[in-house]
């Protein structure tokens, strides 16, 4: 699976193509609902639907290019929100942790908003 990843001003340096990336982190998800036991032995669930706010999108892939992995960095270190693109949108998000191990860099994108809807 491909994924961008762009700044979100005017960077000449700003934007990364990462190829191979693993799909198993873009497609979690939760609803906005939670349950609380009630005095009767059963349980209340409010339900406050599905927001793409409440979603992490954890971007691995192999780093075999440096310059690529060099440029995710800088872009997670310089912005406070970076554009992503999947195959299922647009988001804009809050990078996470960053980490390089065995051949694999990994980002982690706190979504705050999708933006191609």
């Amino acid at each position: 699976m491909n994924v961008s990843i762009t700044a979100p001003l005017f960077d000449l340096d700003g934007h990364v193509w990462l190829t191979d990336v693993d799909p198993d982190g873009l497609a979690d998800f939760e609803r906005r609902n939670s349950r609380v036991p009630t005095l009767d032995g059963r349980a209340a669930i409010p339900d406050f639907g599905y927001s793409d706010a409440d979603r992490t999108l954890n971007i691995s892939w192999p780093a075999t290019d440096r310059a690529v992995v060099d440029t995710v960095r800088r872009l997670a270190k310089t912005y406070s929100r970076l554009i992503v693109a999947t195959e299922e949108g647009c988001f804009l998000g809050a990078p996470g942790p960053f980490s390089l191990r065995n051949g694999e860099a990994q980002i982690q994108i706190l979504v705050e908003k999708r933006i191609d809807e």
